[in-house]
Parts: C-alpha cells; structure tokens; sequence
C-alpha cells in the first residue's frame, strides 16, 4: 500500500502485493469507482500465488483530483500507469480492465511498446466511444445536462470529492454503505466522471482509426468479458473488438449487468484464470 507522486505531480493511490508468482496482474477499475470493486478478484489471485497490482485513477478513490480538464486525458492515465510500473520495477505483468480501465488498457498498449503486457484482459469495455454526447452513462439528455450542470459549480468542491474518498465499493461495503454509495455515484464523483467521459470521447473521436489499428495487429493472448444484461456497455462493443482481433477469446457471463467484477466476481475469475492458465501460461513458455 502506498502513494506516489505521478508525472504531472498527481498523488496515485496503489496496492502491491508481491507474491511467490514472477507474473503481476494488474486491475484498472471504470469510472467514478475505486479500487475495492476488485477485492474478491485480489483475493482469488493472491491465494493462487499471483502478484496482484491495483491503484486508484487519477480524480477516484485516495488518489489526487487535479483541477485541470486536460489532466483527465486517455494518455495521463495511461502515463500514470506506465510511472507505477516503473518506480515498482514491474515489467511481467497481465493488464486487466474494467470499463474505462479497458479502454485505458487498450490505449497503454497503443501508446507504450516499452514495458508492454503480456496479456490483455477487457471486462465489459468498448474500443470505441459508448455513449451518445448528451447521454452520459446511457442516461436520458435531461439527467445528462443536470450531470454537466453539477460538475461545473460548487456541488462538487474537492471538500466534497474527498468526503466519501475511503468508500468501500466491494459487493460487502456495498450492503453496509449503501446510503454512502447513493451519495458517491450520484453526487460527489459527478466532476471527475463529467471530464473524464468527455475526455474520452474526444480522444477516441481524433483517434478511433490508431485505436482499431493497435487492437487489429495486437499478437499477446486477448480476452473479451461481457454481460447479458449489460445496458451501459452492452456485448455489442466486445463483439466489435473481437472483430478487430480475431485471435482474441471471448466469454459471455450470463444474467451480469454492469458490475461483473462485483457481482460476478468469482465466475470472472474463474475465466481470467483458465485463461492464464492456457493462453498465457503457453505463450509465455
């Protein structure tokens, strides 16, 4: 557990645990979450002798909040992840994201060839923007510009982001904070969650054909893990990126909306498991 000072001079929150394995699997967690959606996942892979890395994003959790609209750029959070991995010399490792953290794993592999993953893992993630502009999330245009109304004023002061920052978002502090929770996702992330999918969008709109390109000639094992009953990014933007790279393993989790990782968790690890185990422990031989 730990914090440090990223490139800009963003504090990232992280845990590392070192384990007997030579390989780390590393969890990006979606927007206006943090690092406890994947406390089941860490558990299940610490107790089968992985090392297992997982950190706040920038504006999420302990980590810092910058002010600046630009600092919520693809890249800054791809560069932050590129930082933690070298100030802990960790150069074996699988990326594993949820989300936003797919679409940040999809771009750390377009943008770093150095220090590059061994394997891809994208849970309930898209390769290209999933909203519409002016629906956020898949919400209705009205809810959509009270969201953007919100962010910009005093509702959401850094007081307020940091208020609920130690929020437990595991399916166990879900039940006993859910009142807080209400508070979290509703209210108090809304500044980070506007600049960062407005962000996204603009990155992805300027770069969608090197993204498809980095997707479509990528050779490390890739696995596509979706939900039957994902409305927010539904299987459509796996199966669209299981277009772009064939060679990529695809699962359906039955019955799982948006938060398989939480939900699903022991089921989701099952699959990145067996997926370790074939794809990736033969590549690596």
């Amino acid at each position: 557990m730990g914090t440090f000072t990223s490139f800009d001079g963003t504090n990232i929150f992280y845990l590392y645990n070192k384990r007997k394995s030579k390989t780390t699997l590393l969890f990006l967690h979606g927007v206006g979450s943090n690092w406890t959606v994947w406390k089941k996942e860490l558990q299940y892979f610490a107790k089968r002798g992985y090392s297992t890395l997982v950190l706040d994003l920038r504006g999420h959790g302990k980590s810092g909040a910058p002010e600046d609209f630009k600092k919520y750029r693809l890249p800054y959070f791809t560069r932050d992840i590129y930082c933690l991995l070298k100030k802990l010399k960790i150069t074996n490792f699988g990326l594993i994201g949820h989300s936003l953290g797919a679409a940040i794993a999809i771009i750390y592999c377009k943008r770093y060839r150095i220090n590059y993953p061994h394997s891809l893992i994208l849970v309930e993630g898209a390769s290209t923007y999933p909203f519409k502009h002016d629906r956020i999330l898949n919400h209705g245009p009205y809810l959509t510009h009270i969201l953007r109304f919100i962010a910009k004023h005093k509702l959401t002061s850094k007081q307020h982001v940091f208020k609920f920052h130690e929020t437990d978002l595991s399916e166990d502090g879900l039940v006993q904070d859910i009142h807080i929770i209400s508070h979290l996702l509703h209210l108090t992330p809304l500044r980070t969650m506007v600049k960062t999918l407005d962000n996204v969008e603009k990155y992805v709109f300027k770069n969608q054909k090197g993204i498809d390109h980095a997707l479509s000639s990528m050779r490390i094992p890739t696995l596509l893990i979706a939900g039957t009953e994902d409305t927010t990014v539904p299987i459509k933007f796996s199966e669209r990126i299981h277009n772009l790279n064939k060679r990529a393993s695809m699962k359906i989790i039955k019955g799982a909306h948006h938060e398989a990782i939480i939900s699903k968790a022991h089921e989701v690890s099952s699959v990145i498991n067996d997926f370790m185990n074939t794809k990736v422990k033969h590549s690596l031989k």
